[in-house]
């Protein structure tokens, strides 16, 4: 049986200047499960996006950037 659930899924994007290598990644990443995303300029902030999407939160298809904080209580 399958543990994955796409409450857990994404689609990550990486823009053309993306350089693995150099360590230089850019993008945009989608939460499957409720449409919302956010681009990111580096590692960290792909991994930031990961969690502050994947948190519970309603389907409203906005769109964020990495660098927006915002808490959801």
């Amino acid at each position: 049986m399958n543990d994955y659930h796409h409450a857990g899924a994404f689609v990550v994007q990486f823009r053309t200047v993306t350089d693995f290598e150099s360590g230089r990644v850019e993008g945009r990443v989608e939460h499957v499960a409720s449409g919302r995303t956010a681009h990111f300029e580096s590692a960290t902030e792909l991994l930031e996006a990961f969690t502050r999407l994947s948190k519970s939160a309603p389907v409203d298809h906005q769109t964020v950037t990495a660098r927006e904080k915002y808490e959801r209580r």
